[in-house]
C-alpha cells in the first residue's frame, strides 16, 4: 500500500514538473489542512512562507519567451477545496501567497447521467465532469488576463447593478484599437473590494508534460449559423475568432469571486440559513475557478505586475491526491 502511494506521488510529481523549472515539486505547495468556515488566506500563506521563500515561477523560460506562473492544486474529488499559490515580486505585498480555491463543475443534489459523486460536509452532491459544459476545471495550463475595462469591452449579464456598470465602463483614455471582450456577472464584484475577474484561456502551446497534454481541443459551436450582428457571440468572435475553441470544446473560463462575504447579503433574510455562508465548499462555481475576494484582489495584482514586466502570465492547474480530505469542516452546529 505504501509503495503504491509513493508511486502515485512520484508519477504526479514527474508529470507536473514540466510546469516549472527543473526540480520544481508542485506537491510541496500542498497544505495539510484548508479551513472552509473562515477565510484562510493568512493561515495558508503563513504555512507556505514557512516552507518556501519563493516559488521560482516568475520569469521562467516558456513558449516564446518569459512566463510567470501561478499554481492551482485541486483535489481529485472536486467537491473538496484546492489551494492557489502565486508570488508578487515587488511593493508592499511582495512575497508568496496561498489561498483556498474551488474548481468544481455545475452541481446538483440529485444524480445525473455521467455526473461525478462527491461529498460536502457529509452531504452527497453530484457535479458535471471535465468534458461537459460548465464541468469541473480541466487540469492544464491557461493564459491569464485581468478583465479590466482599460483593455476589455465588458457586458454585464442579467439585470445589471448600476454600481457594477460603472466599474466595468470603459474609462476615458482607455485602449482604443483592438480590445478584448468578456461577459461578467454582478456577483463577481463585491462592494468594498478593488478587484476584477480574470480571463482564463487554454494555452494550446503550453500543455506538454502537464496534465493538460493530450486533452482534445475543438470548437463546440462549429457548424452553427453565423451569430446575429451585435449579439454577445458576434462581439466575442470579433474580439477573438478562436474564443469558442477549447478543451473538450469548452470556453469562457474565468477566475472570480462572489457576494457571500458581503455584509448586506449575510444580513438579508432571503439568504438566511444558506450553507455558502458557513462552508466555502458550497459556493457555486459552474466550471470556473472560485476565490474569496481578498485573494482575488492580490491575484489581480500578481497578474498586473507580471504582465507589466512583459511576461506571459499563466495558471498551471493540477489535480492531486495530496489534497483529498485536506479541508477542515465547520462545526456541525454551523451546517444547515
Amino acid at each position: 500500500m505504501i509503495r503504491k502511494a509513493l508511486l502515485l506521488l512520484f508519477a504526479f510529481a514527474s508529470r507536473a514538473a514540466a510546469g516549472g523549472p527543473p526540480g520544481f515539486a508542485p506537491g510541496s505547495l500542498a497544505p495539510a489542512r484548508i479551513p472552509v468556515s473562515r477565510p484562510a488566506l493568512a493561515e495558508l500563506t503563513a504555512g507556505l512562507r514557512a516552507k518556501r521563500r519563493t516559488l521560482g515561477l516568475d520569469g521562467i523560460e516558456g513558449p516564446g519567451g518569459k512566463v510567470s506562473r501561478a499554481v492551482l492544486l485541486l483535489p481529485r474529488d472536486r467537491s473538496g477545496v484546492g489551494a492557489l499559490s502565486f508570488e508578487i515580486e515587488g511593493g508592499d505585498k511582495a512575497g508568496v501567497w496561498q489561498c483556498e480555491a474551488l474548481g468544481r463543475g455545475l452541481t446538483s443534489a440529485e444524480p445525473r447521467l455521467r455526473w461525478v459523486v462527491g461529498m460536502i460536509g457529509g452531504t452527497t452532491v453530484y457535479y458535471a465532469p471535465e468534458d461537459e459544459p460548465d464541468g469541473a476545471t480541466i487540469p492544464g495550463v491557461y493564459d491569464l488576463t485581468n478583465i479590466s475595462p482599460e483593455s476589455y469591452d465588458i457586458q454585464v449579464l442579467g439585470k445589471p447593478d448600476p454600481r457594477v456598470l460603472a466599474l466595468t465602463a470603459r474609462p476615458q483614455g482607455a485602449l482604443k484599437g483592438k480590445r478584448r471582450f468578456s461577459g461578467v456577472w454582478d456577483d463577481w464584484y463585491p462592494p468594498g473590494y478593488d478587484l476584477m475577474p480574470v480571463d482564463m484561456v487554454w494555452a494550446a502551446d503550453s500543455q506538454a508534460g502537464t496534465q493538460g497534454e493530450g486533452v482534445p481541443v475543438f470548437d463546440r459551436t462549429a457548424g452553427q449559423p453565423a451569430p446575429e450582428p451585435g449579439s454577445m457571440r458576434a462581439r466575442q468572435l470579433a474580439a477573438d475568432p478562436l474564443y469558442y475553441s477549447g478543451p473538450y470544446g469548452r470556453y469562457g473560463f474565468a477566475v472570480h469571486t462572489d457576494l457571500w462575504e458581503d455584509p448586506a447579503r449575510l444580513a438579508d433574510p432571503a439568504y438566511a440559513g444558506r450553507p455558502e455562508a458557513v462552508d466555502f465548499r458550497w459556493r457555486d462555481t459552474d466550471g470556473c475557478v472560485k476565490l474569496r475576494p481578498a485573494c482575488l484582489a492580490l491575484f489581480n495584482r500578481f497578474i498586473a505586475e507580471q504582465a507589466g514586466k512583459g511576461r506571459r502570465v499563466q495558471l498551471l492547474v493540477l489535480e492531486t491526491p495530496l489534497l483529498d480530505g485536506s479541508a477542515s469542516s465547520p462545526p456541525a452546529a454551523g451546517r444547515k
